[in-house]
């Protein structure tokens, strides 16, 4: 059984900046080929740089990077195997190359020769980098075969390894297959995906990038929460009139950092709509259920409601203080005119 023109295209999204202006960039947008117009939508398309052909330990490709507007990068190096691939020499290169050691030295030196273009658009840059992965694997579809319903074992490639599955796995994996028509299939794994598309269309894996960019974001608000959080009670330690200093910055910062999460999250909510396409709304759906993306979202709204709590303290706190302070500074300005007038 052949697989024809399979892929597999290697995917590391990085979080660089709070935001990347595309408005600064004169690059083209992603758009969707399949979808109905107005049916999928992106408030502000990432913008697209074909960053040309690769050639890596034996290994060619092209490279392309995505710009998402939220401040991630994404770069893909798509990989032709050939015309007509053997199931089983596919299911091989599938289950091995996205595990070869020199990935992570090639995508970081990408990353690093783009930045340089980048330097104008991008706005409050990272030092500290998130990173997410993923593979897909595309093909035309199985020789003499139906895509949506292939006469081949798909679990080894959706687990990722060779084994003796149990039959709960298959019917786990079964939740993820979805298809448009019967020449067509797209099965999502955790950090791979498989689409069998005889038009050649990617818009699944387009989807499935633009939800890890999602999950980068919120990663790292997560993260940035936790380390607002952890802060909090190092400064209260500074308690009286000799802490308000501290505490009026802290609330500053609290109320600052508070708004800007709350900006970015509303912004990432409407970047993009599906509204007539369930195809598409199911596949999206799935991936935000399989990624862990609606338990981040939970940890970042209960940080939130834990930061808002604390900003409410700490106004509090520094009211209080201002108040006393008041109140010492009259009493200190009476005992003065007290003495005077005594002297």
């Amino acid at each position: 059984m052949n697989l024809l023109s399979p892929h597999i295209a290697l995917y590391r999204l990085f979080d660089l900046a709070d935001e990347i202006d595309l408005s600064r960039l004169s690059t083209p947008r992603l758009r969707l080929s399949r979808a109905r117009l107005g049916a999928v939508r992106f408030q502000n398309p990432p913008a697209e740089v074909e960053l040309g052909a690769r050639s890596v330990e034996g290994l060619s490709g092209l490279l392309t990077a995505r710009l998402y507007e939220f401040g991630v990068v994404s770069l893909s190096f798509r990989i032709h195997l050939g015309e007509r691939v053997p199931w089983e020499v596919f299911l091989d290169k599938g289950l091995n190359i996205p595990e070869l050691p020199f990935w992570e030295g090639f995508f970081l030196a990408e990353l690093a020769a783009l930045e340089p273009y980048l330097q104008g658009a991008l706005l409050r840059p990272e030092e500290k980098r998130l990173s997410e992965e993923f593979a897909v694997y595309h093909a035309l579809g199985l020789e003499g075969a139906k895509a949506h319903e292939p006469p081949v074992d798909l679990t080894p490639l959706w687990m990722g390894t060779q084994e003796e599955f149990a039959p709960e796995v298959r019917r786990e994996m079964e939740r993820y297959r979805y298809s448009y028509s019967t020449e067509d299939l797209a099965l999502l794994g955790f950090d791979r995906v498989l689409i069998l598309d005889s038009e050649g269309i990617w818009d699944v894996a387009d989807l499935v990038e633009f939800v890890h960019a999602q999950l980068l974001e919120l990663s790292y608000y997560d993260r940035v929460l936790t380390e607002e959080l952890e802060a909090v009670p190092e400064v209260l330690k500074h308690r009286g009139l000799w802490g308000y200093g501290k505490l009026q910055r802290l609330s500053r910062r609290l109320m600052a950092r508070h708004a800007e999460i709350a900006d970015v999250r509303a912004r990432m909510e409407g970047a993009l709509r599906i509204t007539e396409d369930l195809f598409y709304a199911k596949i999206y759906r799935a991936a935000l259920e399989l990624y862990g993306a609606h338990e981040l979202e939970r940890s970042v709204e209960e940080k939130l409601r834990v930061l808002e709590a604390t900003y409410a303290m700490v106004t509090e706190e520094v009211a209080h203080l201002r108040t006393q302070a008041v109140e010492v500074a009259i009493l200190a300005l009476i005992a003065f005119e007290v003495l005077r007038a005594l002297h």
